[in-house]
């Protein structure tokens, strides 16, 4: 019987050594520079080049633009609104960018750190303002069939982070 159970626990060990091997595959690393492997290693939360993680969450916004657009179907007079609408998430990502930059290059002590968090901070709600009123013109332009599916692509967005139960929003339908 003893032989029995340490045959078990060697089974179990050399499945559970398996399964970190799997894991630590895919996320522990390798040539991703967002997962910290990679020639940017050591840099940012993630690991990697900050503005190659820039370059590729700009590329990520951009094909769910893209995908709003086709899924809208708009027609030629709700154009000036859907430019306006993207030109304000364009600010609004340049902003993010510029401010992430600033506090990547600061030297000002920690009485300059917060005072430059602050102003990041008011650049941030006003270019947040600026995309809210681009995106209710862009509603106000749409019918009921294209507003229902920009409420379904928002409110199914995948989300940055873990933000708890159904934070990732339904990937399926996207």
């Amino acid at each position: 019987m003893l032989s029995f159970h340490k045959k078990l626990l060697a089974a179990a060990a050399v499945a559970s050594l398996g399964l970190s091997a799997a894991v630590a595959g895919p996320w522990g690393g390798g040539d991703c520079p967002m997962m910290g492997g990679g020639p940017g290693k050591g840099h940012g939360r993630m690991g990697g080049d900050p503005e190659q993680r820039m370059a590729m969450k700009q590329q990520w916004r951009a094909e769910r633009m893209e995908l709003l657009q086709a899924r809208l179907k708009l027609k030629p007079e709700q154009e000036t609104a859907w430019k306006s609408f993207i030109a304000a998430q364009d600010a609004h990502s340049a902003d993010k960018m510029k401010m992430r930059q600033t506090m990547r290059d600061q030297n000002a002590g920690a009485v300059g750190h917060f005072e430059n968090r602050i102003q990041g901070m008011e650049q941030h709600l006003a270019s947040m303002k600026a995309m809210a009123k681009a995106t209710g013109d862009l509603y106000a332009a749409l019918d009921a069939d294209q507003k229902k599916a920009m409420d379904d692509f928002f409110a199914n967005s995948p989300r940055r982070g873990m933000r708890g139960p159904g934070a990732g929003g339904n990937q399926a339908t996207q």
